[in-house]
């Protein structure tokens, strides 16, 4: 070996020798580890959070300013003007505050109440559910319909040739006076081939009020001696009118005989004057 290669203690030994390449340097970058991977929050840009509250501040401000009321008065230039003047009430008393009685949908109380059982057709399903097309118990004493949809209705009945026996559960909690009195004038009326009269919001609450110590659902016969019974109540109540008025015209025919009488006696002694003077 030459002096050219010897090693002198007091040289370092990381350094690399004349030509030569040092190890660790090529494989410094290889060696060098990735620091380690950690959880953190990222915030986000500042600017974006200042641009979002400003348009928010903005925005409401606006809308206060401009938006208005909720009501007819901003299209009331848009209307006919013969129903001008009529929008302008109606949005003053919206913004009175007068809210107009809102209109009870039967045929979406039945839709959402009656039409699971009854079918949407009101045909029913044979055997399992009586239909209310047709139905005496609907198209008969509407008394009697509304009383099934307050109280319910039980045991055995027959509708179109078919016997049903089974168990309609009570309204009277669920349903309002108006409600029933919706539901029951689209039975009767718009279903099928119903065509009988309406049921006004009067007659349910009378019947609600006339029976309501009662807990139990009706039968077909129970039904049918209330019906009987309000028809009695009925029929004395018109004879009762009637004797009332046959009363009142004999008082007034009594009346006028006596007052024709009073009339003839007055005119008496005129005529024997008159008589006596010839």
């Amino acid at each position: 070996m030459s002096q050219d290669h010897n090693i002198s203690p007091d040289e370092p030994l990381n350094e690399p020798l004349e030509n030569e390449t040092s190890t660790l340097a090529i494989h410094d970058a290889v060696m060098r580890e990735a620091a380690d991977p950690h959880e953190a929050f990222d915030p986000g840009p500042r600017w974006f959070y200042f641009f979002t509250v400003a348009a928010l501040v903005i925005g409401s401000f606006y809308l206060g300013r401009h938006m208005g009321e909720f009501s007819l008065a901003t299209h009331i230039g848009y209307l006919p003007p013969g129903v001008q003047a009529a929008a302008v009430t109606a949005a003053a008393n919206g913004a009175a505050g007068e809210k107009a009685k809102p209109e009870v949908s039967g045929a979406a109380i039945f839709t959402s109440k009656c039409s699971a059982c009854h079918q949407a057709d009101g045909k029913g399903v044979p055997g399992a559910f009586p239909p209310l097309v047709a139905s005496p118990f609907v198209l008969g004493d509407p008394v009697v319909t509304i009383n099934i949809i307050l109280h319910g209705l039980q045991g055995q009945i027959d509708v179109g040739g078919q016997t049903y026996n089974g168990l309609m559960p009570p309204w009277a909690d669920q349903l309002s006076d108006a409600e029933i009195a919706a539901v029951v004038t689209h039975i009767r009326g718009n279903l099928g081939s119903n065509k009988a009269s309406a049921v006004d919001e009067a007659l349910v609450a009378k019947t609600r009020q006339q029976y309501a110590d009662r807990k139990t659902p009706w039968t077909a016969d129970e039904l049918s001696q209330a019906a009987k019974k309000a028809e009695g109540k009925q029929d004395e109540t018109s004879q009762s009118q009637a004797t009332q008025g046959k009363a009142t015209s004999g008082k007034a025919t009594e009346g006028e005989a006596s007052q024709d009488k009073a009339s003839q006696d007055k005119a008496a002694p005129g005529d024997e004057k008159g008589k006596e003077k010839p």
